[in-house]
């Protein structure tokens, strides 16, 4: 094997285990022991190829981004479908998304670590993945309403939306304690989108009925 083709070897192990620790812990709980411990590299390795934890970091980021494009595809609901339908299919997509496993939605776990401790990248985080999920959900959203409706009403149902479905990621330990729920089990997770989804749908159609 020649020298380069090891060093891609190392420089792909490294991104690929800092990838799963960081959307696991966070930036500032993730630590360079464990990334080289599960690529099986040292930290002269990350030294040489990405200078520090931060351009680590960074690097990971850039690799999500490109990945997350099949994941926000599969959020994004059939523009022919009715509201209701849209709503529904987002929430179980997002929620699925963010709580399962697969590898394409990795960068929605680091924005979910960015929105509790913002490192220097928040603002790039923000551009690349809270902005179109966020467009995304308030289009759904305004379909119940009528024109002229305000910015804000809107804006507040979006959001109650997303942060539903985000508190069963960040408070994951106090679910399993409290409601003795694995929120990463399949079922549960399906039983939690439909949940949010009823919930979301009621408070939605209240609130349209209103303006």
């Amino acid at each position: 094997m020649s020298r380069r083709a090891a060093g891609l070897e190392t420089d792909d192990r490294l991104l690929a285990a800092a990838g799963e620790v960081f959307a696991e812990v966070g930036y500032r709980s993730a630590t360079l022991r464990e990334i080289c411990r599960r690529s099986q590299a040292n930290i002269a390795a990350v030294n040489y190829h990405f200078r520090d934890k931060e351009h680590l970091y960074a690097a990971v980021l850039e690799q999500a981004v490109a990945e997350a494009g099949e994941g926000l595809a599969r959020i994004a609901p059939d523009p022919a479908d009715p509201p209701e339908l849209k709503l529904q299919h987002f929430i179980r997509q997002f929620l699925g998304n963010l709580l399962g496993g697969e590898r394409p939605v990795r960068f929605l776990r680091l924005m979910a670590h960015e929105s509790i401790e913002p490192t220097s990248a928040f603002d790039w985080v923000v551009e690349k993945a809270a902005s179109p999920l966020k467009e995304m959900i308030e289009e759904i959203v305004a379909e119940f309403f009528g024109p002229g409706t305000e910015p804000v009403r809107i804006h507040d149902c979006a959001a109650s939306v997303l942060m539903q479905c985000a508190a069963y990621y960040h408070s994951e330990a106090f679910v399993r304690r409290l409601d003795h729920l694995n929120v990463h089990d399949p079922a549960t997770i399906e039983h939690l989108a439909n949940h949010i989804y009823r919930f979301s749908l009621g408070g939605i159609r209240t609130l349209a009925s209103e303006a």
